[in-house]
């Protein structure tokens, strides 16, 4: 006997196609942070030459340089306001 299956069944994905690759968070060594925050200390936005340099330096590749660059920036951002709420600045 013949299985007869419509064309919606056909187009329908397998569960295999609907898992999602997640990728792994990434941990940095201590040598990594200290190298990053080193030039995050005196530039917030790093040029793309000294972006590629620190990625040669750390063992990192560019992207994952700039991200964390992104998201210490917003975790820059975040501590500063903060701070200014609770200490606001007096009007002279």
């Amino acid at each position: 006997m013949a299985t007869v299956t419509s064309n919606d069944e056909q187009n329908q994905p397998t569960n295999e196609s609907k898992i999602k690759h997640q990728r792994c968070r990434r941990t940095f060594t201590f040598y990594q942070i200290v190298e990053l925050e080193k030039v995050f200390s005196y530039t917030k936005y790093p040029t793309n030459r000294e972006r590629c340099e620190l990625a040669r330096r750390s063992g990192l590749n560019e992207r994952q340089v700039r991200i964390w660059f992104l998201n210490r920036r917003m975790k820059w951002v975040k501590e500063n306001t903060i701070g200014s709420r609770y200490y606001p600045a007096v009007a002279a």
